[in-house]
């Protein structure tokens, strides 16, 4: 019965999806929509038999919570027998009618739900200081019971779209989380009685009558919960059209910004709307909300959204940033077409500039662009790359084969379009650490495939790899200069996170053999900044150590440095690369750099003591390049920074001017 009832929720899923999807379409084409709305009959059809059915199956399940039965005096069989051939039940035998009357009971019925609504809308009228902790008492009720279709649904039915607004209104009286706990209640409530029982709310609360309600109310009751696609896309998308315009430019209607946490937590609805529009109309929607959302970037009242950031997170949610499994092509076309226009947004166009003005992404939005870029660091790295012929071709919606193993990008990012991207959120490296962090996930699924393919006797795909990363870090380090002017600045920071890394443990011992999965979620950015750090000192600088050097050595860079070439080492020598003189030999052994396993100990505990330092800086350099041979570590080493710093070069001092 379950498995049952999950296929049919997902079979309303699709239905809804899909019917969004059609009429949407026949709305651009001015068609005639009634014929395809009767599809919605079967998805409000499902809506209602998908509740009886799991709650029969809750009768089903609760059915041995009843007073037992067994055959006895009144029934057949043998008399003296419990359930399944056990001991009678205390109560005796007898065959039980099975009255569903028991089990309903138990179910909050609608008149309840219609009496709090009562005396919320009373108590909302007073005011919430002038009726005490009833106002609480009234939420904390809901609350409990947020999750009953019947009790929500007979709440709902007799508030209606206004009152349940007017409600939320009082709550500005409060401050702080008491305000924002009352009104997420009132969206997850309101989401389970449209999604269970949305004919008993009644016509008010269906799509074509909610168009009447203002935006700014209609988007604070949408603003928590998880809603019906189909209901949800038809519910805003009469907020998403043209209004007219004055000859040159028709805006889009500024009401839709109410909606943005709607779309953000139901990203579905915002693929629907957003996914089919042609780009130059998706970028002027964009270009309207940015605008918008920077106008108004933090609110003062107790239940307000920070626009900024909601525009931001629905752009990320829609993406499929924060879902757990793989996006879908939903997601991935609504990635597409973020990436490909976030970059390009302009101020509204006029007689003097007919194109507009390039426009600044806003600043609250900027680091979910950041996590929509990690998420989606694969076709980052492959749009970057100044190496293949895809460099010269447009962003399209389509695969493209990549030349370095493992790169399995699910569309195709001009270098300009990758350019515009990252500059979107290159203003600082608290913004980029969340592209910083998908970048060592990448950048670790790509070295051990390589690694694994060159296998220490060449490094042929590591090369690739490497030049790869390179370009990327080149067109960061790009973007961050044109946008912040302040690298040294920007550089230290970096430096300074990798040296935090460090200093707590993370590093090659600490995650190497075993893989970024071991690593906090805070530390993922580790790889990344480890290999792409814009510093250029080399080990040469600390070859004659002397007592000024050893108090040196103690700063961040040098350590930082020392750090990368030590990792670099051991994921080589990991990946079955040679060392030409092993770590334990006597020339560096007081003090030693190695346990009595004769590994590298960690980088942590060689930062305590300078000595060890220097040993471990005479063993890197005894082990540099020279040998000629690729399946040495120190020799692939060398080749690998040397290709990653040509591409860093090309991307860094030519960036993508288009």
């Amino acid at each position: 019965m379950e498995q049952f009832i999950a296929s049919l929720e997902q079979a309303r899923k699709v239905i809804g999806e899909e019917t969004a999807r059609i009429l949407n379409a026949l709305s651009s084409a001015g068609a005639d929509r009634s014929a395809a709305l009767r599809i919605r009959e079967i998805e409000g059809w499902l809506e209602q038999e998908i509740p009886r059915l799991r709650k029969r199956n809750q009768m089903i399940q609760e059915s041995d919570s009843l007073a037992d039965w067994a055959p006895g005096p009144t029934g057949l069989g043998l008399t003296g027998l419990g359930p399944r051939g056990l001991a009678p039940s205390p109560g005796g035998g007898g065959l039980m009618a099975f009255d569903e009357r028991d089990l309903a009971a138990r179910t909050l019925a609608d008149g309840e739900g219609m009496k709090l609504a009562e005396t919320l809308a009373r108590l909302s009228g007073a005011g919430p200081h002038s009726s005490g902790n009833d106002y609480d008492r009234a939420f904390e009720q809901l609350a409990d019971r947020r999750g009953d279709a019947d009790f929500t649904a007979g709440f709902f039915a007799v508030l209606g779209p206004r009152g349940a607004a007017a409600v939320l209104r009082e709550l500005n009286h409060y401050r702080g989380e008491s305000a924002r706990e009352h009104w997420k209640t009132m969206g997850e409530a309101l989401a389970t009685a449209v999604a269970r029982r949305p004919r008993t709310l009644g016509p008010a609360w269906e799509p074509e009558n909610l168009g009447k309600v203002q935006g700014a109310d209609l988007g604070l009751l949408l603003g928590h919960g998880r809603f019906p696609a189909g209901w949800l896309t038809e519910v805003v998308r009469p907020r998403v059209q043209k209004s007219p315009g004055d000859g040159v430019l028709a805006r889009w209607t500024a009401d839709l910004s109410h909606f943005l946490s709607a779309l953000a937590n139901n990203p579905e609805t915002a693929r629907a709307l957003f996914d089919d529009l042609p780009r130059e109309d998706l970028r002027d929607l964009f270009s309207e909300l940015n605008g918008e959302v920077s106008l108004y970037p933090n609110e003062h009242d107790a239940i307000a959204f920070d626009l900024e950031a909601e525009f931001g997170r629905m752009l990320a949610a829609g993406a499929g940033v924060f879902e757990k499994r793989s996006p879908g092509p939903g997601a991935v076309r609504f990635a597409f077409n973020a990436m490909t226009t976030m970059g390009d947004l302009r101020t509204g166009a006029d007689f003097r500039n007919p194109e507009g003005q390039p426009m600044e992404v806003a600043k609250g939005a900027r680091i979910f662009l950041s996590m929509l870029a990690g998420a989606y660091a694969a076709e980052i790295t492959e749009g970057a790359s100044a190496g293949d012929a895809n460099r010269t071709q447009d962003s399209a919606f389509e695969k493209t084969t990549a030349l370095t193993l493992g790169l399995n990008a699910k569309f195709r990012l001009s270098p300009g379009d990758t350019y515009r991207f990252i500059k979107t959120f290159a203003d600082s490296a608290e913004r980029m650490k969340p592209f910083d962090e998908g970048m060592g996930r990448l950048a670790r699924h790509l070295m051990d495939a390589a690694g694994a393919k060159d296998r220490g006797k060449s490094i042929k795909h590591l090369r690739d790899t490497f030049e790869s990363l390179g370009y990327v870090s080149g067109m960061q380090f790009a973007a961050a200069n044109e946008v912040q002017g302040k690298m040294d600045e920007y550089d230290q920071k970096v430096r300074d996170r990798v040296f935090f890394l460090l200093g707590l443990g993370v590093d090659a011992t600490g995650f190497g053999a075993a893989g970024l999965g071991l690593l906090e979620e805070s530390f993922q950015d580790f790889i990344w900044l480890i290999i792409s750090k814009s510093t250029t000192e080399t080990l040469d600088s600390y070859k004659d150590i002397d007592g000024t050097r050893l108090d040196k050595l103690k700063e961040t860079n040098q350590l930082a440095t020392l750090g990368r070439e030590y990792w670099i080492f051991h994921e080589l020598q990991r990946y079955g690369f040679s060392y030409t003189v092993p770590p334990n030999d006597p020339a560096f052994s007081q003090p030693p750099i190695t346990g009595k396993d004769g590994n590298l100990l960690p980088f942590k505990e060689l930062a305590k003591d300078p000595k060890a330092l220097k040993n471990l800086t005479d063993w890197l350099i005894r082990n540099g390049s020279g040998s000629g041979d690729e399946s040495t570590a120190g020799d692939a080493a060398t080749r690998l920074k040397i290709a990653f710093g040509g591409a860093k070069d090309n991307n860094q001092t030519n960036p993508p001017s288009k």
